[in-house]
């Protein structure tokens, strides 16, 4: 079923992209001035207590200032990453279906991560969704699927990825693998290659039907905040 849904969502990317010419390139300058602006519906003090309600009246441009304004946080760390407790491990390790406490606790860990760090790895906003169907809980999976799917489609409006000129802006690696696994692609190599003071991480692989891929990220934003700890 998820390889079929994985194949499903990229023929229809591949065919909404084939109509689509114009690609929207980050301006961090203006997200700025919009989430520190107390009046701005994009603050994001605002944004952020929205989106950790799973507020599912976010707009696509509310999501692009969120996603890519958290990068102008002063905490943000394009290179964090998600450090799983011995007990999560354990569960999620067994293959039977988690007891009523093991959920409780799977539930909580991913809810703290959804509300600390929703951006280090999307697919972990799916994965509350899968806990929550354990307690069949419709709502809310409806609700946090539609997040997720939200931000994919924010970080398609930068581009389609299969040039530099229209590559796909992430914040952070973890994004890119989000997308090859969501359009059903298992990676084969990848590569960095800068160009005209931009950098692209490459990635290539292949789908179950044995289709060929490979999608250019623009990665600059990340460069930048490396530099700035220097």
């Amino acid at each position: 079923m998820k390889t079929f849904l994985a194949t499903s969502f990229f023929l229809l990317y591949s065919f909404i992209i084939a109509q689509e010419t114009e690609f929207r390139k980050v301006d961090y300058k203006a997200i700025e001035k919009e989430i520190k602006n107390k009046n701005s519906e994009y603050y994001d003090s605002t944004l952020m207590d929205r989106f950790q309600k799973i507020d599912t009246t976010l707009t696509i441009e509310h999501m692009y200032h969120l996603y890519y304004g958290s990068t102008l946080q002063p905490n943000y760390d394009p290179y964090d990453f998600i450090e799983k407790n011995k007990i999560v491990e354990k569960i999620e390790e067994n293959t039977n279906v988690p007891t009523s406490e093991e959920v409780q606790i799977l539930k909580k860990f991913y809810t703290d991560i959804y509300k600390t760090k929703p951006f280090t790895d999307l697919r972990n906003i799916e994965t509350l969704a899968i806990i929550y169907s354990f307690e069949e809980n419709e709502e809310k999976i409806k609700s946090l699927l539609h997040i997720f799917y939200k931000l994919i489609d924010t970080l398609l409006i930068t581009g389609d990825g299969f040039t530099k000129g229209t590559a796909i802006d992430v914040i952070n690696t973890r994004n890119e693998y989000n997308l090859m696994h969501l359009f059903g692609v298992d990676i084969e190599n990848q590569a960095l290659t800068h160009d005209k003071g931009r950098s692209y991480d490459i990635l290539k692989g292949k789908t179950k039907e044995n289709k060929e891929v490979e999608l250019y990220f623009d990665v600059t934003r990340l460069f930048e905040l490396n530099k700035l700890k220097f």
